[in-house]
């Protein structure tokens, strides 16, 4: 029979589900406690949430958010490292800390990124993309280009133009 702080904690769960953009499902075993705050002082510094879930709460939590299709990876001592602004940031956040020389990683089981399941590599591959902002300028930058082309091009010919001008110019002014 679930008790008041249960029932409490599953709902301040799948408020939380509902408001996440992404989450990803990592295993913590074997991390000490230490490394363990480490961690979430990594996290906490880029505005993500990392929580220790009970598993069984968690899985009630997420029944009818987009995260529901985790249920069958709440298994084991796992944690959730959750991101409400930006989809890749927990991704990216645990491919941070893997490379800061930590002693032991958490291992990524999966993720759900904006209502899409992914697996351990399809998180690692998200981690390797460049940020938003690069992405938008790389964009920008492919867009600006043909624009730029034309605006030489079309300025070659007016000057080829004035030129022939000039020159006819010139040769009329000498007969």
């Amino acid at each position: 029979m679930p008790n008041a702080e249960k029932i409490k904690k599953v709902e301040e769960l799948n408020g939380i589900f509902l408001k996440a953009k992404s989450a990803v499902l990592a295993n913590y075993q074997g991390i000490e406690a230490a490394e363990l705050t480490q961690l979430r002082s990594h996290m906490r510094g880029r505005a993500i949430d990392f929580r220790v879930v009970k598993n069984t709460l968690a899985k009630q939590a997420a029944k009818n958010t987009p995260f529901e299709l985790l249920d069958g990876d709440f298994t084991g001592p796992v944690s959730l490292v959750l991101s409400f602004e930006d989809a890749v940031a927990p991704a990216k956040a645990l491919a941070e800390y893997a490379k800061s020389g930590a002693a032991k990683n958490p291992k990524v089981i999966c993720g759900v990124v904006e209502g899409k399941k992914v697996s351990s590599e399809e998180v690692k591959a998200l981690a390797d993309l460049p940020t938003k902002e690069v992405l938008i300028s790389q964009l920008l930058s492919t867009m600006n280009g043909p624009t730029t082309n034309l605006v030489g091009a079309l300025s070659g010919l007016l000057r080829k133009l004035v030129g022939t001008l000039d020159a006819i110019k010139d040769k009329k002014a000498k007969e």
